[in-house]
């Protein structure tokens, strides 16, 4: 039984080596350490000695095969314990690779003169900064671009000229020296160096049909040695100082873009040197610095001018609010409802009650055209003239035809007004009314449950100064409604794009026509806000309900 249980330690010994063998040849794979054959055979003879032991038991061959084992793992031993360290042979194969070579820096020298073009180019960078605390700023910065330009090309005379986008003209706005011009010169102008250099400076020319306008709308820099051999060039003579030399063309463009903002020109008189190739690419360099420069400077401009324009709207707005009604005088026998919701910038609609005499109060609804101080300032001159004409015993047709042939008359007031101005008298229920463009009256016909329009069509106020304005009369019954308008409200757009119509604003009246006029212009307010959703308003909307009690 003792000899029995012997064989067990012997078998696990060999099962334990065999299991050493895969760690090790997994070792071997992973290259996570070296490992030498040697392990192999000491782990083979152990694994034979103990099947050979338990196959013809006798402990001197389980001896001497273990001996024999472990003799054999005394070299690996003596070699790892006396040979190099690995990470000083790790190191010695990394010496023996072959260095990858550097990449050669070739530092070009720089020239001198574009060094002083750069120089150049940083000053006109350093003029646009200035510009914007100047009023005559970017004058002074075209100006240095061009002088700049004509110095270092030595050019006998440079122009700068600006597009202007909305009249498709391409305008001088820096002049100097001598350039002969390359267009035709008007029949009437007397050829004397002076007033050809005049006529030059101040001149504009459509954007075609010219070397200037052809090139800005190409959008691509030319030079020209010999510019007679060029169909879009035109000599003048006979005269010498007429004569033209070559020619460079450098459009300026929003840096990023392809939109021409202007261009260069720049002129060598006949019998020198034509510009050389090497003076073209100075002209580009020196514009692509120039480009910049403007840029900087019209975009501040830009904004400088939308922060005035919505400044100069504030200001405009906070007038228009103080002009409306702040409470509606109680009368007899009527009933008001009210709604404007003013649109940022624009300051176009007003309404106005004026409780002129016991037997006339006046409604005012206007709608003046344009935006800002201009509209405000039109929308002032009618509202002061109505408030001191409106007490006389003229009809509301004569008020709006004198206030007309007062707005005509002022040489600043260029802007028009749609006017609606109701007379009414409570002790006899007498509507009078006259109106002027596009501000309608409608009632509401209760005996006839209708929608009837009332005003008639004409020009707007401040058109024609010997337009002359209608009245419209009629007796109006209890339960009536004077309905008025400007388009902004009927006009308003949803998200789909569709109108708000009067065929909208007509449905809420009728469906409401037992409520007060406050009550009837509340639900018009709701019903337009929820058709017009989150879109964004356009143009100002008022509206005036009368309701006849």
């Amino acid at each position: 039984m003792t000899d029995a249980i012997s064989y067990v330690p012997l078998f696990c010994t060999a099962v334990v080596a065999l299991i050493i063998a895969a760690l090790i040849t997994v070792i071997k794979i992973r290259h996570t350490a070296k490992v030498s054959f040697i392990s192999y055979f000491a782990l083979i003879v152990l694994i034979f000695a103990c099947i050979y032991t338990a196959l013809h038991p006798g402990m001197l061959t389980f001896a001497l095969l273990i001996l024999l084992g472990t003799l054999l793992l005394i070299p690996y031993c003596v070699m790892l314990a006396f040979g190099k360290p690995q990470q000083l042979i790790a190191l010695e194969e990394e010496q023996d690779e072959p260095e990858e070579q550097a990449p050669e820096v070739i530092v070009e020298e720089i020239a001198a003169e574009k060094i002083e073009l750069v120089e150049k180019g940083k000053a006109f960078v350093a003029l646009a900064a200035d510009s914007f605390s100047t009023k005559d700023g970017f004058q002074t910065l075209l100006d240095a671009i061009n002088s700049t330009c004509v110095e270092v090309t030595k050019a006998n005379g440079g122009a700068i000229l600006m597009v202007d986008e909305f009249e498709d003209l391409i305008t001088v706005k820096s002049f100097t020296g001598d350039f002969p011009p390359p267009y035709k010169l008007p029949e009437d102008l007397p050829h004397k160096p002076l007033r050809v250099s005049t006529s030059f400076k101040y001149a504009q020319f459509p954007l075609r049909d010219n070397i200037f306008g052809e090139v800005a709308t190409a959008g691509k820099a030319e030079l020209l040695t010999v510019p007679t051999l060029d169909d879009r060039v035109f000599e003048n003579g006979p005269e010498d100082f007429l004569k033209l030399g070559s020619l460079i063309f450098i459009p300026l463009k929003m840096r990023g873009t392809d939109i021409v903002v202007g261009l260069i020109a720049l002129s060598r008189n006949p019998g020198t040197e034509p510009f050389s190739d090497a003076e073209y690419d100075w002209a580009q360099t020196l514009c692509g610095f120039a480009e910049s420069a403007i840029q900087t400077t019209l975009r501040f401009k830009q904004y400088n001018d939308k922060q005035e324009l919505t400044k100069e709207a504030d200001i405009a707005s906070e007038i228009q609010v103080s002009f409306l009604p702040k409470k509606l005088p109680p009368l007899a026998g009527l009933n008001i409802g009210t709604y404007t919701e003013h649109t940022s910038g624009v300051c176009s609609d007003i309404y106005d009650v004026i409780p002129a005499r016991p037997d006339r109060t006046s409604f005012v609804v206007m709608d003046v055209a344009g935006k800002g101080m201009n509209a405000l300032l039109v929308m002032t001159m009618i509202r002061a003239m109505f408030r001191l004409i409106v007490n006389t015993t003229q009809t509301a047709g004569t008020i709006l035809s004198w206030a007309n042939r007062g707005i005509c008359s002022e040489p600043n007031a260029d802007h028009f007004a749609s006017v609606a101005l109701i007379n009414y008298d409570p002790t006899k229920r007498k509507v009078q009314l006259a109106t002027s463009g596009s501000v309608p009256v409608i009632r509401y016909n209760a005996a006839k449950n209708a929608i009837e329009k009332v005003s008639a069509t004409c020009e707007p106020i401040g058109v024609e100064k010997t337009t002359t304005y209608k009245d419209i009369e009629f007796t109006a019954n209890q339960g009536d409604i004077i309905i008025v308008y400007t388009d902004g409200l009927v006009e308003a757009l949803n998200a789909q794009g569709q109108q708000y119509s009067l065929t909208s604003l007509s449905n809420i009246i009728k469906a409401n026509a037992k409520s007060s006029g406050k009550d009837i212009a509340n639900l018009v307010k709701t019903d337009i806000k929820k058709f017009i959703g989150t879109e964004a308003l356009h143009d100002d909307q008022t509206l005036l309900i009368l309701k006849i009690q």
